[in-house]
């Protein structure tokens, strides 16, 4: 057998490259091994989450505290953002075909993101979703719009014994323009034809209505009507004679527009007539109620030497309220009215709960607007023209055009809109809101706050109105509950720069007492601690701490002072805690309750000075007459 023999060089050549292979090897083993570790991908079991956003983009340069109470671990990164988690290039990950879930996404789809796991009107660092999300409530969209856990809206009036309450000339003139009559109104314009107004008006007027006694001839007067009105004050929440509040009906066709003996049975016992109102249950004496239908007659009258209803004034055709009913069931009446007798309220439109499932090219589409780019900014423009969208081959669209209803407020119901899903999350990351149930006491208590509706006004814990602007959570640490009951009885103007002044309610002691214990005990505050008594040194110290740091500029006391902008100081020991006091002007914005005062945190030996000297002021605030 013949054997070959290689080069002496190529066998050197073969060494120098075992070499250098391995060389390169080691390199790269000890350039990985120096290589700190790096996140491939992240999964979060709980939501199915399997993401590699982390790739490029690093958690500690995220803008805010936000991680800090959304750490990546637990919640990841797109049920926040959007995007394609799986994505391995920007393209993939930040766009979206047609079979992918959804591109990045929009700041407006951000905020609604933070609905998806918070509940209730306020959310923390959502004031858009926030403000959509109480429109939502306040234009009654429930009332025709299916969206799950979302009741059915409470805001209009009830439609019953119609005809013992209004002229139907006046009821034509309402159903054909609204703005005609009131244009401050809520109610939305439904485009409806004189033959439809004509047959809701003969199912309306030949309804059950209740009988009523007359009001006794030359019982009121109107003088003294005026002043129990102005005593009363109903303008906090009714425009009388061209000025008051927005929260309640315009009274000021009032004397036309209502019929006396449901006018003055009504003041006599809100409830009776209206159990559902959200008046509070005033029961007035017959000889005030008088009096007040008696000015609502001379004064609370259209200006015009002839009603803006009158070419309105035709008999009821009764025999066409059949066709009525059934028009009053399919245009979605009975989402905001009720009326004695018709079946549970069936929503006419398209259900919302999965708005926030969709994309805006899921949606209908016309030559209305060149681009859409996300679900909320649809819901705006949809708003804005309802009709808009309307598809040539589709059923036009049924839905209402509002009045006064802005571009903030579409697009924040817009985000309100697309916050909704069809598939719940697990329950540890869903922050549920408290219901109105939750927030009133149980017994006598919640009968009485049910009574003199307390929540159309005040929010306690998520729940209520908007009225007062404080929330009564912390009441109970801020205000004494002797001065509680004194003022429920008869309320003091304490700021006089506003004009939303409580009502004078007439509750009786017994009440007002349990009342304001149920404020003492229940609605505390954990972060005013209880502070030590003042002394007297610190009290004689305070006097010229309060001129020093410039509280006169806002706070009135025994009549001296600048703008008014704040609560008269007088008699301050009597209605406020030394604790709360303490705390207001040390730990600021902390504790005041919608930042009415200056951010300004004093040191501690000022803040105890200062209030040690307001709570020994002398007097109590004089009761300012209401606006005439």
């Amino acid at each position: 057998m013949k054997h070959y023999h290689h080069p002496a060089w190529l066998h050197a050549l073969f060494a120098l490259s075992a070499l250098a292979i391995v060389a390169l090897v080691g390199l790269a083993i000890a350039d990985e091994a120096g290589r700190p570790t790096k996140l491939e991908q992240r999964i979060v079991p709980a939501l199915g989450l399997v993401e590699r956003c982390e790739q490029c983009h690093a958690t500690d340069s995220h803008p805010g505290d936000w991680l800090t109470h959304h750490p990546v671990e637990r919640f990841g990164c797109t049920p926040c953002h959007g995007g394609q988690g799986l994505g391995i290039t920007k393209e993939e990950a930040h766009e979206a075909a047609l079979d992918w879930e959804r591109p990045l996404f929009s700041p407006l789809e951000r905020e609604a993101a933070c609905g998806r796991c918070h509940g209730g009107d306020e959310v923390p660092g959502a004031p858009n979703l926030s403000r959509g999300r109480h429109a939502f409530r306040e234009r009654g969209c429930s009332g025709c719009h299916e969206v799950p856990g979302e009741p059915e809206p409470d805001l209009a009036p009830d439609l019953d014994g119609l005809a013992a309450k209004l002229d139907p000339a006046w009821v034509r003139a309402w159903l054909t323009d609204p703005a005609v009559l009131l244009p401050s109104h809520a109610m939305p314009r439904f485009a409806l034809t004189a033959d439809q107004i004509e047959v809701l008006v003969a199912f309306l007027f030949t309804r059950p209505a209740p009988s009523l006694p007359a009001v006794p001839e030359d019982s009121g007067d109107a003088d003294r009507g005026k002043q129990a009105i102005a005593r009363r004050r109903c303008a906090t929440c009714h425009v009388l004679e061209g000025r008051g509040g927005v929260f309640a009906p315009s009274l000021d066709q009032a004397g036309v527009k209502i019929q006396k003996p449901w006018f003055f049975a009504y003041l006599q016992n809100v409830h009776a007539l209206r159990p559902r109102s959200r008046m509070p249950g005033f029961t007035l004496p017959a000889g005030e109620a008088a009096d007040m239908v008696a000015y609502a007659a001379e004064q609370l009258v259209p200006d015009t030497p002839e009603m803006p209803w009158s070419k309105f004034d035709t008999p009821v055709q009764s025999e066409r309220a059949p066709e009525g009913h059934a028009l009053f069931v399919k245009l979605g009446c009975r989402g905001c009215h009720r009326v004695e007798g018709l079946p549970p309220l069936k929503r006419t439109s398209v259900p919302l709960g999965n708005m926030g499932d969709k994309r805006a090219f899921d949606l209908p589409h016309q030559n209305f607007i060149d681009h859409v780019p996300d679900v909320p900014t649809w819901i705006h423009f949809k708003l804005w023209e309802p009709r808009g969208f309307d598809l040539p081959e589709a059923k036009p669209s049924s839905m209402p055009s509002y009045a006064h209803l802005g571009p903030d407020e579409t697009f924040a119901l817009g985000i309100a809109v697309a916050s909704l899903h069809a598939a719940p999350l697990p329950s540890a990351y869903v922050r549920p809101a408290r219901t109105a149930s939750q927030a009133l006491p149980a017994g006598e208590t919640g009968r009485l706050v049910e009574r003199f509706r307390c929540l159309a006004c005040h929010r306690v814990l998520g729940s209520g109105g908007d009225i007062s602007r404080v929330p009564l959570d912390g009441e109970g640490a801020r205000t004494k509950p002797e001065w509680v009951a004194s003022f429920l009885k008869e309320p003091l103007t304490l700021r006089m720069n506003q004009a939303e002044r409580m009502p004078v309610l007439g509750i009786e002691e017994v009440d007002a007492r349990r009342l304001a214990g149920w404020i003492d005990v229940t609605l505390g505050d954990d972060r005013i601690p209880p502070a030590p008594p003042p002394t007297e040194a610190e009290r004689d110290a305070g006097a010229a701490l309060y001129g020093a740091r410039g509280c006169p500029q806002c706070h009135v006391v025994a009549g001296q002072g600048t703008m008014m902008k704040a609560p008269v100081l007088d008699g301050a020991g009597a209605r406020l805690r030394f604790d709360y006091v303490l705390a207001m002007l040390r730990d600021g914005p902390a504790v005041v309750p919608a930042r009415r005062h200056p951010d300004a945190r004093l040191p501690e030996a000022e803040a105890r000075a200062i209030s040690a000297w307001v709570m020994s002021l002398p007097g109590r605030v004089e009761h300012a007459p209401a606006p005439q």
